[in-house]
């Protein structure tokens, strides 16, 4: 079982608009390492004019241009293609942010906030010999990682997406979209929309995902043969 990781994108929400524009220039420099390309050139007209977004080798840093919660998402985003340890580096990255946000904007991460969001991608190559499973697949009760966990729904593509499941409470500290496509007869695509109230769980969420993502497909190729 092969687990490439293609993407994280992590989006931190503030509770207030703490995100101003000329400290954050102070926070990601070209003496940590960092290139700035005014916001402008990426979204153009935009009430947040004046942001920048901050680029280093793997990484792009940057507010999130938008209208309804202006100053207070910022969004993380890595590419694992130009990363040796995709997960480890994006986990280190978010560590500096948060030392940066801290020094520079006064800004605390685990007090600051209210909630995190991670997406992360991943493609999958799994047993040749073991094809099409997603399409072999009639209930997630077999899959251990799944069973008791989740939700599942197949659309007629055989594409799954996997829901937490929850008790009677509407609020979770932690609530998972699973999304698994197949690429070809024995590699798949997973994406992971994981959504926390604070960033430890994010990091965590973070550091397991490629374990996370091969026991899933493990099991799941077990139980397509069962």
């Amino acid at each position: 079982m092969d687990v490439n990781i293609t993407q994280f994108n992590v989006q931190l929400y503030f509770k207030e608009p703490v995100l101003d524009a000329e400290l954050l220039k102070g926070a990601f420099t070209a003496t940590d390492g960092f290139a700035a390309n005014p916001v402008a050139k990426d979204y153009g007209a935009h009430p947040m004019q004046g942001t920048q977004s901050f680029y280093r080798q793997g990484f792009r840093i940057a507010p999130v241009q938008s209208n309804v919660l202006p100053f207070r998402i910022l969004q993380v985003m890595s590419y694992p293609n130009a990363l040796a340890s995709p997960d480890g580096e994006t986990i280190e990255c978010l560590h500096f942010v948060a030392a940066q946000l801290k020094q520079q904007l006064a800004v605390d991460l685990e007090r600051d906030i209210y909630a995190v969001r991670v997406v992360s991608h991943a493609i999958v190559n799994g047993n040749p010999d073991v094809q099409r499973v997603l399409s072999r697949l009639a209930t997630i009760e077999k899959i251990p990682a799944l069973a008791g966990r989740y939700v599942a729904h197949k659309n007629p593509m055989d594409a799954i997406q996997l829901v937490t499941q929850t008790g009677d409470e509407l609020s979770q500290e932690s609530w998972s979209d699973i999304r698994v496509s197949q690429f070809n007869a024995s590699s798949y695509v997973v994406t992971i929309f994981n959504e926390t109230e604070s960033l430890a769980l994010a990091l965590q969420s973070i550091a397991g995902f490629k374990q996370f993502v091969e026991a899933m497909m493990q099991e799941m190729e077990q139980a397509s043969q069962a």
